[in-house]
């Protein structure tokens, strides 16, 4: 095997046996040791404080940002060994304020760009003294992520920010107003209403506005007369655009897919398009929301699609029995059907023999998949990186999924992995050379 390939096949292997729920504690205790898997490692319930201050003290900002999350440590426990890891510091509420005045004054104006978007809150002075700041770049950030005394710049990089900005004041925004920021202004969701409204009179803005769902219904009205397919689309997308509006969108196939995915559309409409939108067992929005009373209705209807998204909602609610029952309709539910916790061993056994991939896939990831079935889903590639995770998949079959460097992680994270062959692992040395000689 080339070096490369190999280097990552030991990679992917050191990597999932990181998050392996079953790792013994004397190979947790080797691994905290080494910079490469500190990410990993981070996620883990089992880290004691000794294992936490060795992984804070290799200065990593993902592993430190996990361990912070997860209330493993304190923003005082972290040593700030660069300026990565002071920034993710910043992020927690705990953190000292001292920490962002530090990187306020940072020489690299990268840095100081960074610091607003990763700061839990801000105190005033730094505040001030970024939005003074000679960079455009950080001033524009600082806007972005946090309310601050601006009501205008010299620097166009940072009027375009104000513009976008949900952390911009109402009364800010309505003195924005200007076609050369009325694009920004139009995608702003903070955007007041009636400065949105009269955006319209540019067609850039139409796009964005078909979005929002705070417009008078006469604009939707004079939205729906576009002709261009991006503002149509999200029109019909919009929960908040009249029935009479929906109605009349629904004049293209691409467009009737978009209505029937509303989640406002009326019953009768989505009765109407169901035959033409062609959506099979997608889940749809309005048919998952339905009342006990409205799927017994849609249920009985006589236009075969309606009943296809009526079984695929059935399919995430049923018990067992009612599974085994919604089975029988085709394997067309089948994917649905896998995802359902209830499902037996047998369904599950039964569905995967000569099972799509997408059912393959979804029969993977179940937890009562027995291992002669996961055996079954080994023939689709993305269903056997899933069922080499699998605990109940036969461990000759785990350790054979260590060779390929696409299933190497998930099998090296898979419980029932041998503790000899997690310690092989763990020493750098590769099961898989084992296995292939």
């Amino acid at each position: 095997m080339p070096a490369v390939l190999r280097r990552g096949l030991v990679n992917a292997e050191l990597e999932g046996l990181a998050t392996n729920p079953a790792l013994p504690a004397f190979l947790l205790d080797r691994l905290v040791h080494d910079p490469s898997l500190a990410s990993e490692l981070a996620g883990r319930t089992d880290l004691t404080p000794a294992r936490v201050r060795t992984l804070l003290s290799h200065g990593d900002s993902s592993a430190t940002h996990g361990l912070l999350r997860a209330g493993l440590a304190a923003p005082a426990d972290v040593p700030l060994l660069n300026e990565s890891v002071a920034l993710v510091v910043t992020s927690h509420p705990d953190a000292d304020p001292g920490v962002a005045r530090v990187l306020a004054h940072h020489p690299d104006a990268t840095v100081r760009a960074e610091l607003p978007e990763w700061a839990f809150a801000l105190p005033p002075d730094v505040i001030d003294l970024l939005a003074a700041d000679p960079s455009p770049d950080v001033v524009s950030e600082l806007v972005l992520f946090h309310t601050t005394p601006l009501r205008d710049h010299s620097s166009p990089e940072v009027r375009s920010a104000l513009a976008r900005s949900q952390h911009t004041p109402a009364d800010v925004l309505a003195s924005l107003s200007a076609e050369s920021l009325a694009r920004e202004l139009a995608s702003n969701p903070a955007t007041p209403a009636a400065v949105a409204a009269d955006l319209m009179r540019w067609p850039a803005c139409r796009y964005y506005l078909a979005e929002r769902t705070d417009l008078p219904a006469a604009l939707y009205e004079q939205l729906a007369l576009e002709l261009e397919p991006g503002v149509l689309s999200n029109l019909a997308s919009n929960p908040a655009v009249p029935v009479h509006v929906l109605r009349s969108l629904a004049v293209t196939t691409p467009l009737r897919r978009a209505v029937l995915h509303n989640p406002a559309i009326p019953l009768d409409l989505l009765v109407e398009l169901a035959p033409v939108a062609r959506t099979g067992a997608k889940l749809v929005p309005r048919v998952e929301s339905a009342s006990a009373a409205e799927l017994s209705a849609l249920g009985s209807s006589p236009v075969e699609q309606v009943r296809k998204m009526v079984a695929s909602v059935a399919a995430t609610r049923a018990d067992a029995a009612g599974l085994e029952e919604l089975a029988r309709l085709g394997s067309w539910l089948h994917p649905r059907i896998a995802s359902n916790p209830l499902c037996t061993p047998e369904l599950l056994h039964r569905m995967a023999s000569g099972g799509s991939a997408k059912t393959l896939r979804a029969v993977a990831q179940h937890p009562a998949a027995s291992g002669e079935t996961l055996l079954l889903c080994l023939e689709d590639a993305r269903a056997r990186y899933l069922a080499a995770a699998h605990p109940n998949l036969p461990v000759d079959s785990i350790v054979e999924l260590l060779a390929s460097e696409f299933t190497a992680g998930a099998a090296a994270s898979n419980p029932s992995l041998p503790v000899p062959v997690m310690e092989h692992l763990a020493d750098g040395g590769g099961y898989a050379i084992l296995v292939c000689g």
